[in-house]
């Protein structure tokens, strides 16, 4: 009778973990059609459509400059822009430069103009604030980059200067 107690709590104990595993991976699978991890997003290289530089800060953010780049997907995916499910085969990264940027409860916020392009994602030292958008719309001649924490229009802080696009690039 001990012998196949044993047995079975030694079956349970090799058994439960795997099952757990197997159960617990399925839990974190992504439909790879409808996203791309964000660190992908991130590190994939791009064709860089506008750029500015300051050497000196201009605001309260010490913001130095940004960097609008087209990104061309591994796949296309379907992503939901403007209440409708659209495929879509590019993104576009746009990164502010600046800092340190402070840690707060409310996320950055990227935006071009009136419009958000997406809660800001900062780079390890502070120094950089990123965000990628589907929407091809908002990258345009013109259009100026600005950052807030949370969607406060009120408080973003704006960078002097445009986006001023590359021949190859954005909507002109």
């Amino acid at each position: 009778m001990q012998r196949s107690l044993n047995r079975r709590l030694a079956i349970t104990l090799l058994v439960f973990p795997l099952l757990f595993l197997n159960w617990s991976s399925g839990l974190g699978q992504r439909n790879p059609d409808r996203e791309l991890p964000m660190r992908e997003l991130l590190s994939a290289p791009g064709k860089l459509l506008s750029e500015a530089k300051s050497s000196r800060p201009t605001t309260e953010l010490n913001l130095t400059g940004y960097r609008v780049e087209e990104i061309k997907l591994p796949r296309q995916l379907k992503v939901e822009l403007h209440g409708q499910q659209v495929a879509v085969d590019k993104a576009w990264r746009v990164t502010v430069h600046g800092g340190p940027f402070p840690v707060r409860a409310m996320p950055a916020v990227i935006w071009i103009d009136d419009q958000i392009v997406g809660n800001g994602v900062e780079n390890e030292t502070l120094s950089q604030i990123t965000a990628i958008t589907f929407d091809s719309s908002l990258v345009r001649e013109g259009g100026v980059v600005s950052v807030s924490y949370g969607q406060d229009k009120e408080a973003r802080v704006r960078i002097s200067q445009r986006l001023r696009l590359t021949r190859e690039g954005g909507n002109q």
